[in-house]
């Protein structure tokens, strides 16, 4: 079974564990995956004394496709962590230039409208405000203005691409602006997700490895495949 259809199998149990009990992964996942993996060999062999202390069995059956499934996990979220991380970094390369557009739009509107009262009031208007939001609603605020009104603009000779751009630009931002703001976000549910199956795999790793350590307490080869 792939890694993907672990997740299936295991994704109603993992999406219902209770947050309150999650724990932030400590270890690499691969070394944590890789861990639960070898513990599911050696308990496998044991299985029978294990079962006659009082294990649940299952637990063992369960590690290897608990793992695929937080492989899986781990796999999705740093896809999206990395999509965000590019969204920051084309945030940082891009947003000084829809600022300038959004300041150059405003120039040639604000001299565009003067003698018209009506019009320069909405120019006021989109003028203030701040902050990347705020940038993002005035490049389209200021492009849908200059397309409904266009003769004062004609007779300043503005290109008409500029609003083109702008109505683009905007739409741009918005959506790399999400971006960044998801990669601030604590409450991703991708990155909560692999949490949730992290902590059901070291949960049944530490179960397993407690019930071994007590079976094998005089048996030093076999109770070494149990520590931590």
């Amino acid at each position: 079974m792939d890694f993907k259809s672990n997740f299936e199998s295991w994704k109603e149990t993992i999406a219902k564990f209770c947050n309150s009990d999650v724990k932030l992964p400590n270890q690499s996942i691969d070394e944590c995956t890789a861990n639960a993996e070898t513990l599911a060999k050696e308990a496998t062999k044991d299985k029978e004394l294990l079962g006659q202390a009082g294990l649940d069995i299952t637990l063992i059956d369960q590690l290897v496709p608990l793992s695929g499934a937080l492989r899986y996990c781990q796999a999705q979220w740093m896809s999206e962590y990395k999509e965000q991380k590019a969204a920051q970094q084309e945030w940082l390369e891009k947003s000084p230039l829809a600022y300038d557009l959004r300041n150059e739009l405003l120039h040639h509107l604000t001299y565009a409208y003067r003698n018209n009262d009506n019009l320069s009031k909405k120019v006021k208007r989109i003028r203030e405000g701040n902050g990347h939001k705020d940038m993002i609603q005035d490049l389209i605020d200021l492009a849908i203005l200059g397309e409904n009104n266009p003769e004062p603009l004609n007779a300043i000779n503005l290109n008409p691409e500029i609003i083109t751009t702008a109505k683009a630009t905007s739409s741009e931002m918005s959506v790399l602006l999400a971006m960044v703001n998801g990669s601030k976000d604590d409450n991703s549910n991708t990155k909560a997700l692999r949490d949730k199956a992290y902590t059901l795999l070291i949960n049944n790793m530490s179960t397993i490895r407690e019930c071994g350590r007590y079976v094998f307490w005089h048996n030093e080869d076999r109770r070494e495949k149990y520590l931590n």
